[in-house]
């Protein structure tokens, strides 16, 4: 075939004639540029916008310049220059994608046209021989109903597909010859069969949770890929699971793709476990693309849809067996009650915060923490700790020289001659020591940690589970310092993201190997002195809420930095911490609080409590947040006040600030 025979072929789909001009595609991939890349994208070009049919002869021209390339045409037409579905013209004809499906099987809707693209590979066009079909490739309708039917690609049916030219040499690298020839696909039939729109009336309609990723999307992102790997370890395949985690690709991506997902379907996955698996692997063959979602989902539903009778069915009879509720004794009869890792401050497998102001002293706090549960110290040399053990410090705040000195002085503090405060009230001399510094402290810093990403959590799981040291003595603690600087790209505000992607993996991990997790964050500056520690947290209501053990480091006006101890578990109490800021040496001295120290400073606008004030006194904006008792946006505080947008923000703003008012998301709510 020459290219003008080309054309007329391929312009067949576009209709016999055309009442106005349009836009064609003719894109290309040089293969020779995608292998120097080593990316799939690379190598792509979308090309230049044709006017059909006036730009014929430039587009024999475009076919020529590009021989020595994958050539590759859109089967629509679009009213503007651009490849996007909302500017597509109605459609002349049906295509698909058949991959493997031969054209010659394909009895009950046989394709006007079919080609072979490469040996044992097909694509092919059903042509209508009058009248034309509004929409017929968007999502659910006629194109992706046949795709569907006759067992074609599942992600070649849309808009914008699209497909090689009939005749055309296939230059991926892994079809060529041992002489380097690329194979030359070939036109099987032009003319077979013309089709009346209402011929496709008849195909099997689609469920809408069966083609779209929108059904799955908030699942897929809610999955934790390290907890599904850990479901399926087991019985995913040794072969599947080397494939899995294999960091470069060799051969057909598309091929190993699929013997994935026609694996993971087969032991059981689920879409959404198929989908939450496969994007992260070297063979996501639709990574960095716009429908990157739609695709996979596309084919981990079709790789369930393909699973052997004998293997659906022995799966639906092991999903019916799901347990039935037990008594109260019996179930709860063996719970053990928290152990304490340090007494008064942390129960063993819990997770809570060190959370302080600037400047309270909170990552030093965390630091005498794992050296004092590694080697058995007195944690501030107040709090005994019951259990020692190894601990897994991670830090991505501080630089190394900064953490090496604070290290040096905590330890150092921790061998000296000191005189110490029981909780009596008594005081003695503690002897020093020669303990050669070298703490059972693991250190893991500067390394890029994210915690809200699923291979860093399996990470983490994996590290716990190896345990320290050539023995694998299991960890007791992990030490994570900041919490802002791992939690990657999540917005600290809003508190469903945070707690799917942060602190819901979290919890499992530490829950699955029995080790406390501790996390540094930060309190507001200035906070309001009536409230507890864990209502001044930055960021989302869902931190507080996390937390079973936390400590608060608050600064007060006489320079000592007040402890706030709370936990799900044991009565909290409150502490004094003294000698810190003017001390050499790490010299903590700790005391029961005294109810007349106040913390910080007294509220605006006088010092009468602002649990007492009245709400006539507040603006109006705060007053009718106060007396909803509900979560409310800045428009419906707009709408109530007849203020504007920046009015509220501001009023709200200032209020969020001085902790009179707590954000989640877009909406307000009066703290209080």
């Amino acid at each position: 075939m020459n290219h003008e025979q080309r054309l007329q072929v391929i312009s067949r789909a576009w209709g016999r004639k055309q009442d106005d001009v349009y836009y064609c595609f003719f894109p290309w991939i040089d293969r020779e540029e995608q292998a120097q890349a080593g990316t799939r994208r690379a190598g792509f070009h979308d090309g230049p916008a044709f006017k059909w049919p006036t730009d014929r002869s430039k587009i024999l021209a475009h076919m020529a310049v590009h021989e020595h390339h994958d050539l590759y045409w859109c089967p629509s037409l679009f009213e503007y220059p651009e490849r996007k579905t909302e500017f597509a013209t109605d459609e002349k004809s049906l295509w698909a994608d058949l991959d493997e499906v031969d054209p010659r099987t394909l009895d009950d809707y046989p394709p006007t046209v079919a080609w072979e693209t490469s040996p044992g590979r097909y694509q092919a066009l059903w042509i209508l021989n009058q009248g034309d079909i509004r929409g017929a490739s968007w999502e659910g309708n006629e194109n992706q109903q046949l795709t569907y039917a006759i067992g074609a690609d599942e992600s070649g049916w849309d808009t914008t597909q699209l497909l090689r030219i009939p005749g055309w040499r296939n230059h991926k690298l892994n079809y060529r010859d041992k002489k380097g020839n690329a194979p030359v696909g070939k036109l099987l039939w032009k003319n077979k069969r013309f089709y009346l729109p209402d011929e496709f009336s008849d195909l099997p309609k689609l469920e809408r949770g069966d083609f779209t990723a929108e059904a799955v999307a908030d699942n897929i992102e809610a999955l934790d890929r390290s907890k599904v790997m850990a479901k399926w370890k087991l019985k995913i395949p040794k072969r599947i699971r080397e494939l899995i985690n294999a960091k470069e690709t060799s051969g057909d991506r598309s091929d190993v793709l699929w013997d994935i997902e026609r694996s993971l379907a087969d032991i059981g996955c689920s879409v959404e476990e198929i989908v939450v698996i496969v994007r992260a692997t070297a063979w996501n063959k639709y990574d960095g693309r716009a429908d990157e979602l739609k695709r996979l989902v596309q084919e981990a539903s079709k790789a369930i849809r393909q699973r052997p009778a004998d293997v659906t069915k022995e799966l639906e009879e092991a999903s019916e067996d799901k347990g039935s509720p037990v008594r109260w004794n019996d179930y709860l009869a063996n719970i053990r009650p928290p152990q304490f890792l340090i007494k008064d401050v942390l129960a063993r497998g819990k997770v809570g915060f060190i959370a302080g102001e600037p400047k309270a002293w909170k990552s030093w706090s965390a630091i005498d923490m794992a050296f004092s549960v590694a080697e058995g110290n007195r944690f501030l040399d107040f709090f005994d700790v019951v259990e020692p053990g190894p601990v897994l410090y991670i830090q991505e705040e501080d630089d190394p020289s900064t953490v090496k000195s604070r290290g040096d002085k905590i330890w150092r503090g921790k061998t000296i001659d000191r005189v110490v405060m029981d909780k009596d009230g008594s005081v003695h001399w503690v002897p020093g020591s020669d303990l050669e510094f070298n703490p059972a402290v693991d250190v893991y810093m500067q390394q890029g940690l994210t915690i809200s990403e699923p291979e860093w959590q399996e990470w983490l799981s994996d590290t716990l589970r190896a345990g320290s040291g050539p023995n694998g003595v299991p960890y007791v603690l992990v030490l994570i310092d900041t919490l802002m600087m791992v939690a990657g790209d999540v917005e600290e505000n809003r508190a469903q993201e945070m707690t799917t992607k942060i602190f819901r993996p979290l919890k499992m991990i530490a829950r699955e190997h029995d080790v406390a997790v501790m996390v540094v964050h930060h309190l507001r500056k200035g906070g309001d002195d009536e409230k507890r520690g864990g209502q001044l947290m930055l960021g989302s209501v869902a931190n507080h809420a996390w937390s079973e053990n936390s400590i608060y480091l608050r600064l007060s006006k006489a320079g000592t930095i007040k402890m706030e101890v709370e936990s799900k578990f044991f009565p909290g109490e409150d502490y004094r911490l003294n000698g810190l800021a003017k001390s050499r040496d790490w010299n903590p001295q700790v005391e029961l609080w005294s109810a007349r120290e106040q913390t910080n400073s007294e509220p605006r606008g006088g010092t009468q409590s602002r649990t007492k004030r009245n709400t006539s006194e507040m603006s109006p904006v705060l007053k009718v947040l106060a007396e909803s008792g509900r979560l409310m946006s800045n428009q419906e505080l707009q709408a109530a006040t007849s203020r504007t947008y920046n009015a509220v923000w501001r009023i709200l703003d200032r209020a969020v600030n001085a902790g009179k008012v707590e954000k989640d998301g877009n909406f307000y709510r009066w703290a209080d």
